[in-house]
């Protein structure tokens, strides 16, 4: 949304122009968002005919200084995002266009966001990212982070589902599930609060999952929680289904199973960065076949 205000305005340097045209070729849903987006355009040039030519410039010549967020509450404030179809609500839709940081499909990255947090998001993660009254406050949209917190920073995470509070030096891994938020602890201490004002507090060693009103019970930490990392996966006793969730993060493409094969279990060590080597692999330890179409479209079968 900014590139395309900071486009329109006519502000845009050569380099920005050029790094919007990259992300637009990182996948076809970038390029689907873009051209969305275009519509949009269209709508609001159309939408601001019965505005001042104040307001009008106003919404259609914004200025580099102008953030996503208030371009956002500006459209919203002028009803344009309602007649073109979208809303605020399109963070939660198309969290790859309208958050702050953004990993694509088989990436991931890591941010020093000050001199006590660095992050890491996995691959097709989404967050967004605010200092507030000297704390640093998160919002995981979609997909996996690391956070590492040193003594004395002030940060916050909230998800869906819950909102985390990691004291003193942290080390923490916070995963937003279809339904629920996963938090693991691998250092330190951290308080979670969620479902109106419940709260729990977790220690190193431990993970929970918390659903919108209620929390599971802690359990020990998964077997290599953070091996995602580094590029690996550790399964125990995992279903199939979990793991090719997890490689088809990784892998561009289409990658599809029988709901027959879902729930077979495996144990072993695969690679993120090598999707289709780990596909490969399935066929060895379970009774699945993987089959192939244009090297493009996966299907994992029933043998």
């Amino acid at each position: 949304m900014l590139w395309m205000v900071r486009l329109q305005s006519g502000a845009c340097s050569a380099g920005e122009e050029k790094a919007c045209a990259q992300w637009r070729q990182q996948s076809p849903e970038h390029e689907l968002a873009w051209q969305r987006l275009a519509g949009l355009g269209q709508g609001l040039r159309e939408g601001t005919n019965g505005l001042g030519a104040a307001n009008a410039r106003t919404l259609l010549h914004a200025r580099a200084q102008v953030t996503r967020r208030a371009v956002l509450t500006g459209l919203a404030g002028a009803g344009v995002l309602l007649a073109g179809g979208y809303s605020v609500h399109q963070r939660s839709l198309l969290p790859g266009l309208f958050s702050d940081l953004t990993t694509a499909t088989g990436e991931r990255h890591r941010w020093q966001l000050d001199a006590g947090l660095s992050l890491q998001l996995d691959a097709g993660s989404a967050l967004d990212s605010d200092l507030v009254a000297g704390m640093r406050v998160l919002t995981l949209n979609r997909g996996r982070v690391l956070l590492e917190v040193e003594q004395g920073a002030q940060v916050s995470l909230r998800t869906a589902q819950a909102r985390v509070l990691p004291g003193g030096a942290t080390r923490l891994i916070v995963h937003q599930q279809p339904r629920s938020t996963l938090v693991q602890l691998l250092k330190g201490e951290a308080l979670v609060e969620y479902a109106q004002g419940a709260r729990s507090e977790l220690v190193a060693g431990w993970q929970q999952a918390f659903g919108a009103s209620r929390a599971d019970a802690p359990v020990p930490l998964a077997l290599g929680a953070d091996a995602w990392t580094h590029g690996q996966l550790v399964a125990e006793r995992m279903p199939l289904e979990q793991l090719l969730t997890e490689l088809d993060r990784y892998r561009k493409g289409v990658l599809r199973w029988d709901p027959r094969v879902a729930g077979l279990q495996l144990t072993g060590t695969f690679s993120l960065d090598e999707p289709d080597a780990s596909l490969d692999l399935l066929s060895q330890v379970l009774p699945v076949r993987v089959q192939r179409v244009l090297g493009y479209w996966v299907n994992v079968l029933p043998a």
